[in-house]
């Protein structure tokens, strides 16, 4: 409970505040850390997640184990520091000594004539770590600062890494270490050996969970009860964003329900928060494409990977594998209806475009199987039919249909059916992969392929595949009439070269009534119509 006045969340949270909630394991997960001789701890997350409160309680811990402290903000550097790699670093060190309360000594180690990435060297190992036989904890803060600049980049966070190798078997550097705090990935062109971001301990900074903030709520004196689902949905357990919602509800300024309504308009709590956002995009182009494109989507989609990173660096995204999804609820609320403002013609022009053809594969899929439906057929077929006979070329249709499914939904159930629906047009998609075969569902248990440009032989081969395939899928079918007792299906085929006077539905009745002997003689077996007439040439079995 709190007993003192509400403080306004921002900035660091200092060591003992109640509203400061641990996310385990990561603060143990540190301290045990930065008791390993030479260690490196890097903590990376979005901003506003806590890692300055983090890293206060790092520092707490390494007084508690009697080490020194060093605290290098790279913020604090004036923008002349970073003209050159030799002046960073002289500033590097002076403000580690400063920090230590070491006189600076900088001209007893600097030599320019071996270069300042040694010279740096020599002056931590000769002097900083050997000053005092006390491990030193030394937290660089805002290190994304130095990422900004490519050339001191290169030159600083190889020389971290250098040390960190040098930690294992060197005494001095055995008592240095390292805890690195930063939010944006490195952009600079260093190879992955070269980085220090690939070594020592990850830390990764995640989203309150909805038992976190209860807890968070209670140090509030607030009871939410199920309304904390309503706060978890808008702002996802994003701290910062949590933080304010209980700040103001316990202030009793607002009630949750006009909180939430308010929140992603200029009357709510957020709004100089989501401006601040949004004018930090509209810096970018690409970035402002790139969110439009997340924000609009109703599933997570895939973006350029370093407008990912950069907006995941932002916290106005999650990335989930290739792709993204907004952060929170707030963000896409928000950003769809501002976001509009900064889009650019080109986005909205290929955002349209991505639409329709969104849609129109909608209009055209089967929703149980995921491919072609009959309408969708119906308009290949007749488009494929009329290029034949253009052409003068062969047209093959592959009429499929599984055997005894009425039995097998009768004995398994119409969930277990739809499954076996979904097998079936999976292992249809798997085999054509590589053919100019293309599949629908024709209704019911029946599919149908059309075979374009396909002489006999090669439909029927594939056809074969095709019979193989799901009989070796080994579905049970403990119903069926044939002695494999597993799902099997029979097909027929008709394929010809078709003349201007015959029509289209001539060929889909050859091989129904192909498919119909196929059935007729015993199933799990392919029929071939020989012309139009419907006549059945032979079997394959």
């Amino acid at each position: 409970m709190l007993t003192t006045p509400l403080e306004f969340p921002s900035g660091v949270l200092a060591v003992g505040s109640p509203l400061y909630i641990e996310r385990p394991p990561i603060e143990s997960l540190c301290y045990q850390n930065i008791a390993i001789p030479g260690s490196l701890t890097r903590i990376k997350a979005p901003r506003h997640m806590g890692k300055s409160s983090l890293l206060v309680r790092v520092l707490a811990q390494a007084e508690t184990l009697g080490y020194q402290r060093a605290l290098v903000d790279f913020q604090s550097a004036d923008v002349s520091v970073y003209s050159s790699l030799s002046r960073f670093l002289r500033w590097f060190c002076m403000a580690v000594a400063r920090a230590l309360k070491l006189p600076p000594r900088l001209a007893d180690y600097w030599d320019d004539e071996i270069g300042a990435k040694l010279s740096c060297t020599i002056y931590f190992e000769e002097y900083i770590l050997t000053a005092s036989d006390t491990p030193i904890v030394l937290a660089l803060t805002e290190v994304n600062q130095v990422l900004k600049h490519a050339d001191i980049a290169s030159g600083f966070l190889p020389l971290l890494r250098v040390w960190y190798e040098q930690g294992r078997y060197n005494d001095a550097f055995a008592r240095l270490r390292t805890v690195v705090v930063h939010s944006t990935d490195i952009y600079v062109p260093l190879k992955l050996h070269q980085s220090p971001f690939n070594v020592g301990l990850p830390i990764q900074l995640t989203p309150f969970t909805i038992q976190q903030v209860q807890v968070l709520a209670t140090r509030y004196q607030l009871c939410l009860g199920k309304d904390l689902d309503a706060l978890m949905t808008l702002v996802g357990g994003h701290p910062y964003l949590v933080s304010m919602a209980l700040y103001y509800l316990a202030q009793r300024q607002f009630s949750l329900p006009q909180l939430l309504a308010d929140a992603p308009t200029p009357a709510g709590i957020y709004s100089q928060h989501l401006h601040g956002c949004l004018n930090e995009i509209r810096q970018c182009p690409v970035l402002i494409e790139a969110l439009n494109q997340v924000m609009m989507a109703l599933q997570p989609v895939e973006i350029d990977v370093t407008a990912a990173r950069q907006l995941a660096s932002l916290g106005l995204v999650r990335l989930e594998g290739h792709a993204c999804r907004p952060a929170c609820e707030l963000y896409r609320l928000f950003f769809s209806r501002h976001g509009r403002a900064v889009r650019s013609p080109a986005l909205h022009y290929r955002q349209l475009e991505a639409e329709n053809l969104q849609l129109k594969a909608l209009v055209n899929l089967d929703g149980l199987t995921k491919v072609a439906n009959r309408r969708s057929f119906d308009q290949r077929l007749n488009l494929e039919w009329q290029q034949t006979i253009r052409k003068g070329s062969r047209l093959s249709l592959v009429m499929l249909d599984i055997d005894c499914f009425k039995d097998y939904n009768d004995t398994y159930g119409h969930q277990a059916g739809d499954q076996c629906l979904q097998d079936v047009a999976k292992t249809l998609r798997y085999v054509l992969r590589q053919s100019l075969g293309w599949v629908a569902r024709y209704g019911g248990e029946e599919f149908a392929i059309i075979f374009p440009n396909t002489d006999l032989p090669t439909a029927l081969m594939t056809a074969r595949q095709i019979c193989d395939r799901i009989r070796a899928l080994n579905i049970p079918h403990r119903t069926s009439r044939l002695p494999c007792q597993v799902v099997t299906v029979s097909l027929g085929i008709a394929s010809f070269i078709p003349k201007p006077s015959q029509s289209v539905a001539s060929l889909v009745k050859a091989a129904d009534v192909a498919l119909y002997d196929a059935k007729h003689c015993g199933r799990d077996r392919i029929a071939v119509a020989s012309t139009l007439s419907h006549r059945v040439l032979h079997k394959v079995s």
